[in-house]
């Protein structure tokens, strides 16, 4: 289904991807950011785009862009769902290390730092 998965900033640098089957070279996001410059706003980027070898299917979610690769036809409600968890969990995992005790630096005993 999903190839690979690479996260967007605003300003256009993939700062994380990760790959399922096989390694997509990040030049397939040059699609993905044809698209984005065409848009008047980032959140009127196109959810599918097709390209000659694969479809890049996305969400915007907290100024970020998770743009899933496809190389085959896929509903494409079941890969923005999946996207949308993706972010859900990537949001909670960051929020926990920013606001939780448990993303403190321990001492050199395990002990928190106060």
């Amino acid at each position: 289904m999903i190839h690979s998965l690479f996260l967007i900033n605003c300003s256009g640098d993939i700062f994380l991807e990760k790959h399922w089957k096989s390694v997509v070279s990040q030049s397939v996001c040059d699609y993905f950011f044809e698209a984005q410059e065409k848009a008047a706003d980032v959140e009127n980027v196109p959810p599918v785009i097709s390209t000659p070898h694969h479809y890049l299917i996305s969400i915007y979610r907290d100024k970020l862009f998770f743009v899933s690769v496809i190389q085959t036809e896929v509903p494409p409600l079941f890969v923005i769902e999946f996207l949308h968890r993706v972010a859900d969990t990537f949001q909670a995992v960051v929020m926990l290390g920013t606001h939780s005790p448990l993303g403190s630096c321990p001492t050199s005993h395990g002990a928190e730092q106060g």
